[in-house]
């Protein structure tokens, strides 16, 4: 978002208003793009162990409070979200029901009382431009044509429902600073654009719509989904921006294909900063692993192995005859699954902490009962990958 904010204006003065406005749609895309399954990647060569992993013991677990903050903090975001909803629904209804009762015009639009704001492309589902009383006496009537082209592109282009999007969003985000910043940036890029629109069909009336965009009256009421001529948006900026030479069809064009360019890639590299995750090339040997599972201080209640997979051996490793240790520290949820899995020692270090850390993700356990409940809590695991110096080919350099 803060990119959009930065890159906009140069993107307005360089290119064109459309193509600042159409840079907006990487911040959706990009955050779509890392809901996509990560990058796969062949770290080393694997080899799956065949010894086995033993012995299982009943495990004692502490009762955990992590669970319990992350609780209150996703009550507090359901809170903040609720509230934010509920303003900007307050806002929205407020604004419409200042509008009074519409009256159809001749033309496809509506018309409502004097308010603030208007005229304005009001709702989403059956967005509907509506027009000030007095509509036709205080403007003239290339002025009157003019803001209705200008809201019909708006509701061309479905700016109203980007902008229930963008509601939305900030329901979601309401403790993100930035968004508040954005939004306004957004809605900024959004009247450029429509401006220059008008302006690539109506190019001799740069004069009547500047004034009368001097005319309307600057909304002191908010319309969270609509679009109007707000008071936050520049309005000096808009009329000066009426001066600049018209594009060409072959600008237009190149604008276009180079914001959709840009737009793919800002998507694929944030697809591509994901983690990788490592695929395993598979090869039978006859390494061991073993794996204990320890108390982790004093016991509430005792936890059974359910599940218990072994780690991958990394082929690296068993080529060069090297066996190790990593000792795991996992917090078990009250379901019995991994919540939390960190490598508090690992010798050799970094080699078989990842292998290690991926299998434990799969380890499942009976919770430990408390009053008749499950409880969450730590355990803590050693895992120790040792090799058949029997069979091994460079057994002389095994432990």
């Amino acid at each position: 978002m803060r990119w959009c904010c930065c890159c906009a204006p140069p993107a307005r003065r360089h290119l064109s208003a459309g193509a600042a406005y159409g840079l907006w749609a990487m911040v959706p895309l990009a955050a779509l793009a890392v809901l996509l399954p990560s990058p796969r990647t062949v770290v080393v060569a694997e080899a799956v162990a065949s010894g086995h992993i033993g012995p299982l013991l009943a495990v004692p677990v502490l009762p955990f409070s992590g669970l319990a903050r992350v609780d209150v903090l996703i009550d507090l975001w359901l809170i903040g979200a609720l509230c934010c909803a509920l303003w900007l629904c307050w806002q929205q209804r407020r604004f419409v029901r200042a509008l009074g009762p519409l009256r159809a015009l001749g033309n496809g639009c509506w018309q409502g009382t004097d308010v603030p704001g208007l005229p304005a492309l009001v709702g989403v589902l059956r967005p509907r431009i509506v027009l000030p009383a007095g509509f036709h006496a205080h403007y003239s009537v290339e002025e009157q044509a003019l803001i209705v082209l200008h809201e019909r592109i708006h509701l061309r282009r479905g700016d109203a429902w980007i902008n229930a999007a963008v509601a939305l969003w900030r329901c979601l985000f309401w403790f993100n600073p930035l968004f508040a910043l954005a939004q306004r940036c957004l809605r900024a890029d959004q009247e450029f654009s429509c401006d220059e629109a008008v302006i690539a069909q109506r190019g001799d009336a740069r004069r009547s719509y500047a004034s009368a965009m001097l005319k309307t009256s600057l909304a002191l009421s908010p319309l969270p989904v609509g679009c109007h001529w707000q008071d936050t948006h520049p309005l000096k900026e808009r009329i000066v921006m009426l001066k600049r030479p018209q594009q060409t069809p072959l600008q237009r064009h190149l604008a276009g294909v180079g914001v959709t360019a840009a737009v793919l890639l800002v998507s694929t590299l944030a697809w591509a900063a994901q983690p990788p995750q490592p695929v395993a090339a598979p090869v039978q040997n006859n390494g061991r692993i073993t794996a204990e599972v320890d108390a982790l201080g004093t016991a509430t209640g005792d936890v059974q192995v359910r599940a218990m997979s072994a780690p991958v051996y990394p082929g690296e490793a068993y080529a060069r005859g090297q066996s190790g240790k990593v000792m795991l520290e996992i917090e078990v949820g009250m379901d019995g699954k991994p919540t939390a899995v960190k490598v508090v020692e690992s010798s050799p270090a970094g080699v078989f902490d990842a292998n290690t850390v991926a299998a434990a993700w799969k380890w499942q356990f009976n919770p430990a009962m408390e009053n008749g409940k499950p409880v969450a809590g730590k355990v803590r695991v050693p895992v120790w990958f040792d090799l058949d110096d029997t069979t091994h080919p460079d057994s002389a350099g095994g432990s």
